[in-house]
């Protein structure tokens, strides 16, 4: 390494020649970065969506949840296959192995869809993946201020839509939701019986009269020219004109032709595409931007936002923001300039306060920006894009890649005070470290790489990240190895070495520590078992409720979600107008900007999902993020008083897992036995104080109508049970027969609603002189409201929502009590919800921690050539747990995925502390015993280790006061900046005193050299 740092001094020029065109190529790459909220990840789960309108929840699980699981079943890396079996529609999820392809899963998914039969009522099963990448970027919703709802539709379909197509980075518009005009035709029971029509006759003559078909082709002259035949059929007077038939002949009139006119009433008029949306009590429907994988979430928001401005809309029109991912993108932009030029501004403050040269701190700042540039440089070269993960790893960079520089400069400037010239100091200062550097940078890239490696969902979120910090930590030894010894040698003059008695504050205190650590061996097991007592305090109080435990702390967001359950069978009309009390109290909250309500709509994010009509999806903005907790307290409690406790629920929006929900699943056959077993769950989880709002999905039970057709009786009318089922169903849900004359507007068919209530529905004609209870008996009875599956095997869900910020703590408590429960046979229990994401995610963070300590333990013997010695430096890493968990409980921090990473951050800087101190007392060790060999090194790495732990600390320091502008959560928060703190602290403090202790403690007395180094002091000078 020497010789490199000699060939850099020789050719200064051309260092920083090459130092300003990576810069340059630094900056340019920031322009050239795809910039986005997330990185483009498709999660492993294929979702399969089946509508059969009319359909009860027994037969869409029979007729086709089951018919579709069982083929899915034994897909090739499929892991579940899970049915919800609803109202009108099935939806089935395959999830398959984390590290599986997608197009491969979806092919094979299709492929066996394709081999089962569904009912003839049933659509196409709806195939979709789910990935960052695909979801709307931009949502705005459009509301009609004079209630014409399809003028707006027709707007935002005709003017603003195709507007916004054209936008940087837009690979799709969508408009979701609105009204159209559609046509009617509404039966008469007793018109029909009167001409001696059935229902199913109608659809018939309705069916023959739609066509649109290409005829074959014929002759003109020479030429060939296509025939078509089309439907005269144009407009709803048309409809009323179409003949049924003939009418029953009476004896003063002979039997005439029956027009649809004649028994029903056709009528054209605005209808829902897509249930009721509501944005601040306006009529209203969305507008979606689907960004193109490759297009910039920044570009494309600006330009959408400009094309928005310079629209000439209807006055009427209320076009508001629902939605811009780039506003994440934006603030963490933000919070990583202002955290992290706030915090290279202490740093090298505080490195000044040591050095007391502005030169000296002029070399270490130039390294900052230097090294953050090559970084966003290797960012751009890997094909990685600008998102919250490779922000978050720069951000957390930026606390490390300084200490490189700053054990250079240091060990340079030290050199310089010895009296050598500024050209000699750089290169000496920089090879004596060299390797030193080198190997404490290797094992922090150790420490950070093994979470994109470990499998999982956590290792695929986390591959940008991973991959951004260990580029800026390869950086950051690359710019202190080659450009820090070039400004030294430029910027430094050589000084003179302060005298003994002047030695600054922290020599005067540490030294004499030091020597009585290592001055007995009683003083040594003093020092050991005080340190091995706090880090089994530490560990316990991770083990106890002392140390909340969640996944992710999402941070304040201006965006609330939520949604409210009103008693199974409630019409949409019903929950609609039910919704109104909330919207007027929520709009009236002083914290809330806007309110959005959906029902009955099968748009779920921008994927297709299914709905019940008694179910609505509640979307709010508020004034301030930082006032969200109290807005959603207020709100909540208005839900409890509107709808009941547990029917309404709200909470601040946030993306993957880390919810606040338990959520235990009994399984088995016996449908009377889950019964018992929900029951019984339910009981005990509302004994805990912990959880509340209790739901079991077999609790949502609803009235159902059971007509048993009886075939002898329906054959002596002319009738079939299937023909009779038909009416049935035509009579209780609208049949679609299509679009009027090709392209004009929808046409329904449906009897008249006031025939077909419960009481009347044994009236309803099914037949020439035939009624429903002349074939049929009627009976009423509860069913399910869902019915869930997974594996095939029956599946009821009991949740219930927890109560603090222990996440983890609590779920798993509830999680004890609901194992207690004595289940009847052939029941099997399982949870999940947040305490199963918690549990599967720690143990994604815990393999890559053991992973890294191994892949550490492995460089630090490849550079050592010992075991022993790398053991002595992996002593520093469990006391860096002391101090970060004894900053949580101070803080009142929750222990998530942000303290795990801290956890990392700290392992990563005291391995290299500890590296730079044992490098130095296996140097010493070649000419002085042990134990002075390791009170010189203690003394000379003293403030290279201080520097580095004060830089990272108050480089830090604006992340764990607080000053983010995007709400304090996310992956760098103040969690992550109070652990990496005190963890600092702590270790540092021990790693000076214990590891030299612990050294002293392993290495043989008398043998110079005893432990093997890797360092041969003469050979290292001479190479």
């Amino acid at each position: 390494m020497r010789r490199i740092v000699a060939w850099c001094l020789g050719n200064r020029p051309v260092v920083i020649l090459f130092a300003i065109l990576f810069m340059g190529a630094g900056i340019f790459s920031i322009f050239r970065l795809n910039q986005e909220l997330l990185p483009s990840i498709e999660f492993p789960s294929i979702f399969i969506v089946t509508s059969d309108p009319g359909a009860n929840p027994a037969v869409i699980d029979r007729d086709i949840s089951i018919p579709l699981s069982n083929a899915l079943n034994g897909l090739p890396h499929a892991q579940h296959v899970f049915a919800t079996s609803s109202q009108s529609f099935s939806q089935v999820v395959v999830q398959f192995n984390v590290d599986s392809n997608t197009k491969d899963d979806l092919d094979a998914v299709n492929q066996r869809l394709s081999q089962v039969q569904l009912p003839a009522g049933a659509g196409k099963p709806l195939v979709q993946t789910f990935s960052f990448s695909a979801a709307p970027s931009i949502i705005y919703s459009l509301g009609a201020a004079d209630g014409n709802l399809s003028r707006a539709t027709l707007e935002a379909q005709t003017v603003i839509a195709p507007a916004l197509q054209g936008a940087q980075g837009a690979a799709q518009v969508k408009v979701v939701g609105g009204e159209q005009n559609a046509i009617t035709i509404t039966l008469d029971p007793v018109r029909l019986a009167a001409h001696g029509l059935a229902p199913f006759q109608v659809t018939q003559a309705l069916q023959a009269v739609q066509v649109d078909l290409p005829a074959g082709q014929s002759l003109n002259g020479n030429r060939v020219v296509p025939v078509e035949v089309l439907s005269a059929v144009h407009t709803a007077a048309d409809l009323r004109a179409v003949p049924l038939g003939s009418g029953q002949p009476s004896r003063s009139a002979p039997a005439s032709i029956v027009t649809l006119g004649d028994v029903a009433t056709v009528q054209e008029a605005p209808a829902p595409v897509n249930g009721i949306a509501r944005t601040d009590a306006l009529p209203s429907l969305s507008i979606q931007v689907i960004r193109d994988p490759n297009g910039n979430a920044i570009s494309l928001s600006n330009d959408i936002h400009s094309r928005v401005a310079a629209l000439h809309l209807d006055p009427s029109d209320r076009l508001s923001l629902i939605e811009d991912s780039a506003t994440g993108i934006r603030a963490s932009l933000n919070d990583l300039l202002l955290e992290g030029l706030l915090g290279a501004l202490f740093a090298v403050f505080a490195i000044f306060l040591f050095l007391r040269s502005i030169r000296a701190t002029l070399v270490t700042a130039v390294s900052l920006p230097t090294s953050v540039l090559v970084a966003l440089l290797g960012t751009a070269i890997g094909g990685f894009s600008l998102n919250i993960l490779t922000l978050a790893g720069l951000t957390i960079a930026v606390g490390r890649i300084i200490d490189d520089a700053i054990v250079v400069l240091e060990n340079s400037y030290r050199h310089l005070q010895k009296g050598e010239p500024p050209r000699l100091a750089a290169l000496n200062g920089a090879s004596e470290v060299s390797k030193a550097v080198i190997s404490s940078t290797l094992t922090t890239v150790a420490v950070f790489l093994p979470i994109a490696l470990v499998g999982g969902i956590i290792s695929k979120f986390f591959v940008p990240f991973s991959i951004t910090v260990t580029i800026s930590l390869l950086a950051s030894l690359l710019v202190a190895l080659t450009l820090i010894p070039v400004l030294v040698s430029f910027l430094l003059e050589r000084r003179a070495a302060p005298a003994e008695g002047r030695r600054d504050w922290s020599h005067r205190v540490y030294q004499p520590i030091l020597g009585w650590a290592l001055s007995s061996r009683l003083s040594k097991a003093a020092v050991v078992l005080a340190a091995a007592l706090l880090f089994a305090l530490a560990v316990g109080a991770v083990a106890s409720p002392l140390v909340a435990k969640n996944f992710f702390d999402f941070g304040n967001t201006e965006q609330l979600v939520g949604a409210v359950s009103l008693p199974a069978g409630t019409t949409t009309e019903e929950t609609s107008q039910q919704l109104q009390s909330f919207e007027t109290a929520a709009a009236a909250d002083p914290g809330v900007k806007l309110v959005q309500v959906t029902i009955a709509s099968s748009d779920f994010g921008g994927y297709s999902a299914g709905f019940e009509t008694n179910q609505a999806r509640l979307l709010l903005l508020v004034k301030d993020k930082h006032q969200a907790g109290a807005v959603v307290g207020r709100l909540q409690q208005k839900l409890n008083e509107l709808y009941g406790v547990g029917n309404g629920q709200i909470q601040t929006a946030s993306f993957g897992p880390g919810s606040n929900r338990f959520e235990a699943r009994a399984s088995g056959q016996d449908e009377q036995a889950l019964r018992q077993a929900s029951d019984l769950i339910v009981a005990k989880l509302q004994q805990d104080s912990e959880v509340s709002d209790v739901q079991s999905d077999l609790a949502a039970a609803k009235p159902q109508v059971s007509v048993d057709v009886d075939p002898k009786k329906a054959s002596a009318h002319g009738l079939s049970p299937r023909v009779v089922a038909q009416v049935v169903a035509q009579a209780l849900s609208p049949m679609s027969l299509g679009n009027l004359g090709g392209g004009g507007p929808p046409v329904s068919l449906r009897l008249d609603p006031s025939f077909v209530t419960v009481d009347r529905l044994s009236d309803l004609p099914v037949g020439p002189g035939a009624a429903l209870k002349d074939v049929a008996t009627i009976s009423t009875q509860t069913a399910a409201n869902s019915i869930n599956r997974r594996d095939g095997t029956r599946l009821v869900a009991v949740s219930a929502v927890i109560n603090g910020t222990d996440t983890s703590g609590i779920s798993q408590r509830a999680t004890a009590l609901v194992q207690s429960v004595p289940l009847p046979t052939g029941v099997k229990l399982d949870t999940g919800g947040t305490s199963e994401e918690i549990n599967q995610s720690f143990q994604s963070m815990f393999e890559a921690i053991g992973i890294a300590v191994a892949i550490v333990f492995i460089i630090l013997v490849i550079f050592f050539r010992s075991v022993v010695t790398p053991f002595v430096i992996l002593v520093s890493m469990p006391l860096a747990l002391i101090g970060g968990i004894g900053a949580l409980l101070v803080t009142r921090s929750a222990l998530g995925l942000p303290a795990l990473l801290g956890v990392l951050m700290v392992f990563g800087i005291v391995v290299s502390n500890a590296i730079l101190l044992i490098d130095f007392a296996e140097r010493a060790r070649e000419t002085k015993p042990t134990h002075d060999a390791l009170l010189l090194a203690g003394a000379t790495r003293l403030r290279p280790i201080l520097m580095t732990a004060v830089a990272t600390v108050v480089a830090l320091l604006p992340v764990a006061v607080g000053l983010s502008t995007s709400g304090g959560g996310g992956l760098i928060s103040q969690s992550l900046a109070v652990v990496v703190e005190g963890g600092l602290i702590t270790s540092t403090v021990f790693t000076l005193v214990v590891v030299p202790v612990v050294y002293s403690l392993i290495a043989r007395r008398g043998r110079v050299g005893a432990i093997a180094a890797i360092h041969d002091l003469d050979v290292d000078r001479a190479g």
